[in-house]
Protein backbone atom coordinates (compact mmCIF):
# COMPACT_ATOMS: atom_id res chain seq x y z
CA UNK A 1 0.00 0.00 0.00
CA UNK A 2 1.27 3.42 -0.90
CA UNK A 3 1.70 6.56 1.10
CA UNK A 4 0.44 10.02 0.21
CA UNK A 5 2.75 12.84 -0.74
CA UNK A 6 3.80 15.10 2.11
CA UNK A 7 3.89 18.87 1.84
CA UNK A 8 5.86 19.64 4.97
CA UNK A 9 6.35 17.74 8.24
CA UNK A 10 5.62 20.82 10.36
CA UNK A 11 2.78 21.93 8.13
CA UNK A 12 -0.21 23.89 9.29
CA UNK A 13 -2.37 26.47 7.59
CA UNK A 14 -0.85 29.35 9.57
CA UNK A 15 2.70 28.65 8.43
CA UNK A 16 1.99 26.71 5.25
CA UNK A 17 4.78 26.52 2.70
CA UNK A 18 4.80 24.83 -0.64
CA UNK A 19 7.13 22.05 0.48
CA UNK A 20 6.14 19.97 -2.54
CA UNK A 21 7.96 22.50 -4.72
CA UNK A 22 10.85 23.11 -2.39
CA UNK A 23 10.27 26.84 -2.78
CA UNK A 24 10.82 29.41 -0.07
CA UNK A 25 7.56 31.33 -0.47
CA UNK A 26 7.34 34.98 0.55
CA UNK A 27 4.45 36.08 2.76
CA UNK A 28 2.53 37.63 -0.16
CA UNK A 29 2.81 34.38 -2.12
CA UNK A 30 1.56 32.38 0.88
CA UNK A 31 -1.41 34.72 1.21
CA UNK A 32 -2.33 34.11 -2.44
CA UNK A 33 -2.52 30.40 -1.64
CA UNK A 34 -4.53 30.87 1.55
CA UNK A 35 -7.01 33.12 -0.32
CA UNK A 36 -7.95 30.32 -2.75
CA UNK A 37 -8.15 27.42 -0.31
CA UNK A 38 -11.47 26.37 1.15
CA UNK A 39 -12.07 23.99 4.05
CA UNK A 40 -14.32 20.94 3.76
CA UNK A 41 -15.26 18.46 6.49
CA UNK A 42 -16.19 14.87 5.66
CA UNK A 43 -17.89 12.26 7.85
CA UNK A 44 -16.68 8.70 8.36
CA UNK A 45 -17.02 6.74 5.11
CA UNK A 46 -18.00 9.78 3.06
CA UNK A 47 -16.65 9.84 -0.48
CA UNK A 48 -14.37 12.81 -1.17
CA UNK A 49 -13.58 12.00 -4.81
CA UNK A 50 -14.85 9.22 -7.09
CA UNK A 51 -12.83 7.20 -9.58
CA UNK A 52 -13.84 8.16 -13.13
CA UNK A 53 -15.16 11.63 -12.25
CA UNK A 54 -13.76 14.75 -13.85
CA UNK A 55 -11.39 16.58 -11.54
CA UNK A 56 -12.35 19.96 -10.14
CA UNK A 57 -10.22 20.16 -6.97
CA UNK A 58 -6.98 19.22 -5.25
CA UNK A 59 -7.03 18.30 -1.54
CA UNK A 60 -4.69 18.60 1.44
CA UNK A 61 -5.53 16.66 4.60
CA UNK A 62 -5.67 19.08 7.53
CA UNK A 63 -6.84 16.48 10.04
CA UNK A 64 -7.94 12.87 9.97
CA UNK A 65 -7.21 10.03 7.58
CA UNK A 66 -8.20 9.43 3.94
CA UNK A 67 -8.31 6.03 2.25
CA UNK A 68 -7.47 5.95 -1.48
CA UNK A 69 -8.96 3.03 -3.45
CA UNK A 70 -9.12 1.83 -7.05
CA UNK A 71 -11.57 -0.47 -8.76
CA UNK A 72 -10.20 -3.06 -11.15
CA UNK A 73 -12.45 -5.60 -12.83
CA UNK A 74 -11.54 -9.28 -12.63
CA UNK A 75 -9.42 -9.15 -9.48
CA UNK A 76 -10.14 -11.40 -6.52
CA UNK A 77 -8.27 -9.47 -3.80
CA UNK A 78 -10.84 -6.73 -3.53
CA UNK A 79 -12.96 -5.25 -0.81
CA UNK A 80 -16.73 -5.73 -0.80
CA UNK A 81 -17.31 -2.71 -3.07
CA UNK A 82 -14.85 -3.99 -5.69
CA UNK A 83 -12.04 -1.60 -4.77
CA UNK A 84 -8.48 -2.20 -3.60
CA UNK A 85 -6.91 0.16 -1.08
CA UNK A 86 -3.77 1.65 -2.62
CA UNK A 87 -2.83 4.41 -0.16
CA UNK A 88 -3.68 6.31 3.01
CA UNK A 89 -3.21 10.05 3.42
CA UNK A 90 -2.73 11.80 6.75
CA UNK A 91 -2.26 15.39 7.99
CA UNK A 92 -0.19 17.46 5.58
CA UNK A 93 -0.45 14.97 2.72
CA UNK A 94 -2.21 15.76 -0.53
CA UNK A 95 -4.29 13.84 -3.05
CA UNK A 96 -6.43 14.50 -6.09
CA UNK A 97 -3.65 16.16 -8.06
CA UNK A 98 -3.13 13.31 -10.55
CA UNK A 99 -6.26 14.06 -12.60
CA UNK A 100 -5.41 17.76 -12.62
CA UNK A 101 -1.85 17.08 -13.78
CA UNK A 102 -2.81 14.53 -16.48
CA UNK A 103 -6.12 16.11 -17.56
CA UNK A 104 -7.79 12.70 -17.23
CA UNK A 105 -10.71 11.48 -15.10
CA UNK A 106 -9.98 10.57 -11.49
CA UNK A 107 -7.87 7.40 -11.36
CA UNK A 108 -8.94 6.53 -7.81
CA UNK A 109 -11.55 7.23 -5.15
CA UNK A 110 -10.95 8.79 -1.74
CA UNK A 111 -13.02 8.18 1.39
CA UNK A 112 -12.90 9.66 4.88
CA UNK A 113 -11.79 7.39 7.72
CA UNK A 114 -13.47 8.99 10.73
CA UNK A 115 -14.03 12.74 10.56
CA UNK A 116 -11.69 14.35 8.03
CA UNK A 117 -10.98 18.02 7.44
CA UNK A 118 -9.44 18.87 4.06
CA UNK A 119 -8.23 22.03 2.46
CA UNK A 120 -9.51 22.18 -1.12
CA UNK A 121 -8.21 24.19 -4.04
CA UNK A 122 -10.17 24.39 -7.30
CA UNK A 123 -8.59 23.52 -10.64
CA UNK A 124 -8.14 27.14 -11.79
CA UNK A 125 -6.29 28.13 -8.62
CA UNK A 126 -4.31 24.88 -8.75
CA UNK A 127 -3.09 25.62 -12.28
CA UNK A 128 -2.38 29.28 -11.56
CA UNK A 129 -0.57 28.87 -8.25
CA UNK A 130 1.02 25.44 -8.58
CA UNK A 131 2.04 25.69 -12.23
CA UNK A 132 5.75 25.88 -11.26
CA UNK A 133 5.30 22.61 -9.32
CA UNK A 134 3.77 20.74 -12.26
CA UNK A 135 7.01 19.02 -13.27
CA UNK A 136 7.53 17.71 -9.75
CA UNK A 137 3.96 16.44 -9.62
CA UNK A 138 4.37 14.76 -13.02
CA UNK A 139 7.35 12.87 -11.62
CA UNK A 140 5.02 11.49 -8.95
CA UNK A 141 3.13 9.72 -11.74
CA UNK A 142 6.04 7.26 -11.99
CA UNK A 143 5.51 6.36 -8.32
CA UNK A 144 1.79 5.83 -8.91
CA UNK A 145 2.53 3.64 -11.93
CA UNK A 146 4.89 1.44 -9.89
CA UNK A 147 2.21 0.99 -7.23
CA UNK A 148 -0.39 0.08 -9.86
CA UNK A 149 1.86 -2.46 -11.56
CA UNK A 150 2.57 -4.08 -8.18
CA UNK A 151 -1.15 -4.26 -7.34
CA UNK A 152 -2.77 -4.92 -10.70
CA UNK A 153 0.00 -5.96 -13.12
CA UNK A 154 -0.64 -2.84 -15.22
CA UNK A 155 -0.39 0.92 -14.82
CA UNK A 156 -4.02 1.26 -15.97
CA UNK A 157 -2.95 3.96 -18.44
CA UNK A 158 -1.98 6.60 -15.84
CA UNK A 159 0.15 8.68 -18.18
CA UNK A 160 0.24 12.18 -19.52
CA UNK A 161 -2.23 12.70 -22.36
CA UNK A 162 -0.70 12.99 -25.80
CA UNK A 163 -1.92 16.38 -26.92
Amino acid sequence: MGKGHQLNDSWNIGEWTMGACGADERVSERLKVVDVIGTKVYSDGEQIIAQGDLADSFFIVESGEVKITMKRKGKSEVEENGAVEIARCFRGQYFGELALVTNKPRAASAHAIGTVKCLAMDVQAFERLLGPCMEIMKRNIATYEEQLVALFGTNMDIVEPTA
